[in-house]
């Protein structure tokens, strides 16, 4: 459903590496489908002063500050181009004409909001019930191709670690591998 909305009815646009797709503080009246390169969605700790990496979207998937894209309400988060993307853009405006077309599109809606809801809740939980570790090697088993795409260090502030530790981790699996 998203995916078809977005090649019919999208604008393909391009941009660069590091290429900022949205910033926290603006209205982000839109949501993708990315035909290639990566994205991440960052937030900044004030206190700190520091930027965290929260989350990822590849080629043949979605992007969106979902539900904040459909209520024109501020973005908390950034949105930035790890690599050269190409993204069919829609209008949230659009997709709420089609939410609103009939009950299967509401279905549909009621659907990915679920489905962004176990998403969060679950790498929530994982931040306490699984190591540094173990949520390493799940993000390699659900993206065997991260590290060729993504720099370390932005694997290390996804997973809420330094990048010291996070070389350490590689360290200690290439050891392990070995024997």
């Amino acid at each position: 459903f998203f995916r078809e909305l977005c090649l019919r009815n999208g604008e393909l646009r391009y941009y660069k590496r590091n290429e900022f797709i949205l910033r926290e503080g603006e209205v982000g009246s839109f949501f993708g489908f990315i035909v290639s390169g990566v994205i991440k969605y960052t937030c900044i700790n004030q206190t700190e002063n520091k930027t965290y990496n929260v989350g990822f979207s590849f080629a043949n998937e979605f992007i969106s500050d979902y539900p904040n894209c459909l209520y024109d309400i501020k973005s908390e988060l950034n949105i930035q181009a790890i690599t050269p993307c190409r993204i069919y853009i829609c209008s949230s405006e659009l997709l709420l004409q089609e939410f609103e077309e009939n009950k299967e599109n509401q279905r549909i809606a009621r659907i990915a909001a679920e489905q962004l809801f176990f998403q969060s809740y679950s790498r929530y939980l994982d931040l306490f019930r699984f190591t540094s570790e173990e949520r390493y090697l799940q993000l390699l088993k659900k993206c065997p191709e991260i590290l060729q795409m993504v720099p370390l260090k932005e694997i290390a502030s996804y997973l809420k670690i330094t990048p010291i530790h996070m070389s350490r981790i590689r360290h200690k699996q290439s050891f392990d591998s070995k024997e």
